[in-house]
């Protein structure tokens, strides 16, 4: 591995299919839909617009209302707002990337061909996201690099040697919290430009989970006892991943990940822990938002799939229990 590239190396067999007759109509319906629905990021989305200088809504924030955010420079507030935004989005960028990795490896690995031609589609529409979101960051500030969980889930995801996981881990897992991530970045941003990328990509996602869902509902009712449990398993180890744990009230592989990002506006690890001892309510609010936070993506997309798919069923529920995502959906 360089700072470039990573190499990821996954034993997955190629299956050719020769019965080329429809076999899925709802799948041949939602190919349909992703050649009519496609766009061009150059021309559909209008690039000359300045992007807003406040890309994002900072005043929910806990570490916006403490001191330590206060003592910044009205310069360092600025930078902080648009180089956090960056980092999030560049997030985004890399997720997409993923996609656009797994999908080529459905191409070759599924087993019907109504699925191959949509994840063939799923393609050019996750190439599509990557220049969408290498667009508007490097335009905003710069890209940044992966943050830990998302590349332990990615990998993941293309290590597995065995198609349905991979469908599991990207389509409904990974594609279900980006639509969540999505809406509330919509939601919450000040740019016109950024809201109007996210309406486009959102749209694409959503057919995106609906794919996989089809595509996954058959191939779940015919795996075996050793294999179902196995998905069982690869499904909530993959939600486990994505959820932000709570150390000694300090956000793990959260809120901290992005420490660069600080860093590069004068606020430096120790400035942070320093804050934290001084004002300890703050850990522990921004504890409150990370589960709020969890709550708002599990619950709208990958609870309700999970459980189509019966991969959330009365064996694995205790351990979604256990990770509080099923306190969450009840709250929510």
């Amino acid at each position: 591995m360089n700072n470039d590239r990573t190499e990821v190396h996954s034993n997955l067999d190629s299956v050719f299919h020769w019965d080329y007759a429809v076999k899925f109509p709802q799948l041949d319906r939602l190919y349909e839909n992703a050649k009519r629905d496609q766009w061009n990021v150059s021309t559909t989305i209008n690039w000359d617009r300045p992007i807003e200088r406040e890309v994002l809504d900072m005043t929910m924030m806990p570490m916006f209302q403490t001191d330590l955010y206060r003592s910044l420079s009205d310069e360092n507030k600025l930078a902080l707002n648009r180089k956090f935004a960056a980092w999030r989005l560049s997030q985004f960028l890399h997720g997409e990337q993923g996609a656009l990795m797994v999908c080529g490896q459905l191409v070759d690995a599924v087993p019907d061909l109504d699925a191959k031609m949509n994840a063939a589609a799923q393609v050019f529409d996750e190439a599509r996201h990557v220049e969408g979101f290498r667009k508007y960051i490097t335009k905003l500030d710069r890209i940044y690099p992966i943050d830990p969980t998302l590349d332990r889930l990615l990998r993941a995801i293309m290590e597995h040697d065995r198609w349905e996981p991979k469908y599991v881990g990207m389509q409904i897992v990974a594609e279900g919290l980006a639509i969540a991530a999505f809406r509330f970045m919509q939601r919450e941003t000040k740019d016109d430009l950024l809201k109007e990328l996210l309406e486009y990509i959102m749209k694409d996602e959503s057919r995106h989970v609906g794919f996989g869902m089809l595509a996954l509902r058959d191939a779940v009712r015919k795996l075996n006892g050793k294999e179902k449990k196995d998905l069982e398993e690869f499904s909530f180890l993959a939600c486990d991943m994505m959820v932000t744990k709570v150390e000694n009230g300090v956000p793990r592989d959260g809120f901290l990940s992005g420490n660069q990002v600080f860093e590069e506006c004068g606020i430096s690890m120790k400035d942070i822990e320093d804050e934290m001892h001084r004002n300890p309510a703050w850990a522990e609010a921004e504890s409150n938002l990370d589960r709020q936070f969890n709550s708002f993506l599990f619950v709208d997309t990958i609870i309700p799939c999970l459980r189509q798919l019966d991969l959330l069923n009365a064996h694995t529920e205790p351990w979604y229990k256990q990770l509080g995502v099923m306190e969450m959906a009840s709250a929510a």
